[in-house]
C-alpha cells in the first residue's frame, strides 16, 4: 500500500496545485469581471451625460437663434432710425432761419401794415371820424 499510498499523496498534491492555480484564475477573472462591471457602469453614466449635453446643446442652438433673430431686428430698427434721424436732420436744416429773409420779410410784409394802419388811425383822427 505504499505504492497506492505515494500515489494519492501525489494526486493529492497535484490536485491541491491545481486548485491553487484555478484559484489565482478565479481570483483574476473576478477582478476582470469587477473591471468589465466599472467600465460598464461608466459607460451608462456616460450615455446619460451625453443625453444631458445634447438636451444643452439644443437649447443653445434656439437660444442663439433667437438672438440671432433677435440682433437682426436690432439692426433692422436701427436702420430705420438711423433713416428718420437723417430725415429729421434734413427738415431741421430747411427750417433754420434765414437772417436774410427774415429782415426781408419784415420789411416787405409787417413794416408796411404798420405804416398803414399808423396812417390809418392818423386819418381817423384828424377828420373826426370815430
Amino acid at each position: 500500500m505504499d505504492n497506492f499510498q505515494q500515489e494519492t499523496i501525489s494526486r493529492l498534491s497535484v490536485l491541491e496545485e491545481k486548485t491553487n492555480q484555478h484559484d489565482g484564475k478565479l481570483n483574476s477573472l473576478e477582478e476582470k469581471t469587477n473591471v468589465i462591471n466599472r467600465i460598464a457602469t461608466l459607460v451608462e453614466q456616460q450615455v446619460e451625460i451625453n443625453k444631458d449635453a445634447q438636451v444643452q446643446s439644443r437649447e443653445q442652438f434656439t437660444t442663439l437663434t433667437e438672438m440671432n433673430s433677435s440682433l437682426r431686428n436690432l439692426s433692422k430698427s436701427y436702420e430705420k432710425l438711423d433713416n428718420r434721424v437723417e430725415i429729421l436732420e434734413r427738415s431741421d436744416s430747411t427750417r433754420k432761419i434765414d437772417p436774410s429773409q427774415f429782415t426781408k420779410d419784415l420789411i416787405y410784409k409787417v413794416l408796411p401794415s404798420v405804416i398803414a394802419t399808423i396812417i390809418g388811425a392818423w386819418l381817423l383822427i384828424h377828420f373826426g371820424l370815430k
